[in-house]
């Protein structure tokens, strides 16, 4: 009995020891669970909302006007043939409709997300491997994006530019940003 009880000690000081190798690791000063995850690819596709009306300047939450709709469907063509596998916008009907084509054709939910109070370890966790879709504003997008690369190169997007794509790709240790112009 004594052996049995020695035996399981033994292969479960084993079982964590071996465990402990595996965590802790470090990317980019961001946490890693495992070193498989250190070889997955992550991509970050963030734009700004489509053109938005402007004819009431008091209504802080306005639809697209019918530029935007043809832009939200250009965007919905633009990423037809991505793979995506989560989108999130901020809580604005121009959000939400920018991304409604685009989230009925991949079937998927939309995330509601704060861009001033995003908790960017675990941001960074849930979406790991993943291609995901962002929506924000002018003056979100561009930090958010600075904070995945981990340095300030972007500023905020000109009040105009609705066409800009951003693209963030993460793998092991290796960050690339890109700018594409989406017409």
């Amino acid at each position: 009995m004594k052996r049995y009880i020695y035996l399981l000690i033994l292969l479960s000081i084993f079982t964590f020891c071996k465990q402990t190798n595996n965590t802790e690791l470090i990317h980019n000063n961001h946490q890693v669970d495992n070193r498989s995850s250190v070889e997955q690819k992550t991509t970050y596709y963030l734009i700004r909302h489509a053109e938005k009306d402007r004819t009431n300047p008091k209504n802080e939450d306005p639809n697209l006007n019918s530029a935007g709709l043809k832009r939200a469907e250009r965007w919905a063509t633009y990423f037809e043939d991505y793979q995506i596998d989560q989108i999130y916008t901020t809580k604005y009907l121009r959000n939400k409709e920018t991304i409604a084509n685009t989230a009925l054709q991949k079937n998927i939910e939309p995330t509601v997300y704060d861009p001033h109070n995003i908790e960017i370890e675990r941001f960074l966790k849930e979406t790991q491997g993943k291609n995901v879709l962002i929506v924000g504003h002018s003056n979100t997008i561009p930090t958010l994006v600075n904070t995945l690369i981990g340095r300030e190169e972007y500023k905020d997007m000109d009040d105009n530019d609705n066409s800009t794509l951003f693209k963030v790709s993460i793998k092991g240790e290796d960050t690339i940003a890109e700018t594409i112009s989406v017409k």
